[in-house]
């Protein structure tokens, strides 16, 4: 499957927004928020960044329980969206667009996120690593970084190459053709939306999809230190099974 490396410049700008993240129900956003403050040990006037934060769902749940949060996103609309939720119930978020390789903190932070598998986009593995190095120098000394992605092991027990349903509440069906590269580790998608006017809309991605043991390697060689693992936002224990790696680390 062909898919531009540079895929995810614009791709969550319409029906990613849409029909996928703008539909996340409101009680798994909260129920997620409980786990990353529960973990992380949060507390109010903490300072927390949300890295690919999206159009804010988690960084607005984490401000409303008094947490300073920067949200920081490639997506100009997506970030639109979240400033706008931010002014409209009067939480002082600083919202701004930006590329996870390129942010230039330093010793800022008591805690960074980054959720909803928003990580390994990047083809060459370096660029991947950059954005934890970036992680390390934002956090304070001591700080944690928390990271959800999908279960690679798990993932691969369960793949399946074509998924097809109609998105509830919208009369669109959505198509998904998956392709998995066991030499790159890559998992490149065609997603195809179909309305119920019969216009069509395609989007392509392509995500390094990582074992557990190959994330950890990663976050120890920025420098962290890792310090539990879960297998998703219920806390359970992290197995073959489980869909999610949840892992926190923490700059010594």
């Amino acid at each position: 499957m062909d898919v531009d490396p540079h895929w995810y410049d614009g791709y969550f700008e319409d029906e990613w927004l849409d029909l996928v993240a703008l539909r996340i129900d409101p009680e798994r956003t909260h129920r997620e928020a409980e786990f990353i403050g529960n973990a992380l040990g949060l507390q109010p006037g903490m300072r927390v960044l949300d890295l690919a934060c999206g159009h804010g769902r988690i960084s607005l749940e984490l401000a409303r329980r008094g947490l300073e949060v920067v949200g920081v996103d490639l997506s100009e609309r997506s970030i639109e969206l979240a400033r706008d939720a931010a002014e409209r119930e009067g939480l002082a978020i600083e919202f701004m667009r930006g590329d996870m390789r390129e942010i230039a903190f330093v010793d800022e932070f008591d805690a960074v996120i980054n959720i909803f598998t928003a990580f390994g986009y990047f083809e060459d593995e370096r660029e991947n690593q950059r954005v934890l190095d970036a992680v390390e120098r934002a956090l304070k000394p001591g700080g944690a970084f928390l990271i959800d992605h999908l279960n690679g092991i798990s993932l691969w027990a369960r793949y399946r190459p074509n998924i097809w349903h109609e998105i509830e509440g919208t009369e669109t069906l959505f198509l998904q053709e998956h392709s998995y590269d066991l030499l790159t580790g890559r998992n490149a998608a065609r997603w195809v939306f179909v309305h119920p006017d019969g216009r069509r809309a395609e989007i392509t991605h392509s995500v390094r999809i990582y074992a557990p043991h190959e994330l950890i390697s990663m976050l120890e060689a920025a420098g962290l230190a890792i310090e539990e693992t879960w297998g998703n936002f219920d806390g359970d224990e992290l197995t073959r099974e489980t869909p999610r790696q949840i892992i926190r680390a923490r700059k010594p």
